[in-house]
């Protein structure tokens, strides 16, 4: 392969890029997706393409909130934690930073702990 000199002078810009790239999967997110009221994809858009890309996988929530439209929530989680818990996390540590027309997703590791278990 032949290289090419160019030199540098005012006339010849110069450019500085950085470049990552990286897995996804489908959908784009593991855990949470909160739908602010007027999200340009809109509740049923996301739902719909929700029920053909990964059916039975999400629960949807309608939460009594003026910013929030609804909630898609990993079935998965909820096996670990009781939907009214991650509701009150939600309402508490992450809607009050969520504008109208926003889409946001959320990553919620989850882990199990039984103390001090007897077994008879």
């Amino acid at each position: 392969m032949e290289e090419e000199i160019i030199k540098t002078n005012k006339n010849n810009p110069v450019y500085n890029i950085s470049l990552k790239f990286k897995d996804i999967t489908i959908p784009p997110f593991r855990d949470i997706l909160i739908l602010a009221k007027k999200c340009p994809h809109g509740k049923r858009g996301i739902t719909g393409c929700f029920q053909f890309l990964a059916p039975e996988e999400f629960e949807l929530i309608e939460p009594d909130n003026s910013t929030i439209e609804a909630i898609l929530v990993n079935k998965r989680l909820l096996k670990r934690m009781p939907v009214n818990i991650v509701l009150e996390l939600l309402e508490q540590r992450v809607f009050p930073y969520i504008s109208i027309g926003e889409m946001v997703r959320v990553d919620l590791d989850v882990t199990v702990q039984f103390d001090n278990i007897e077994i008879t």
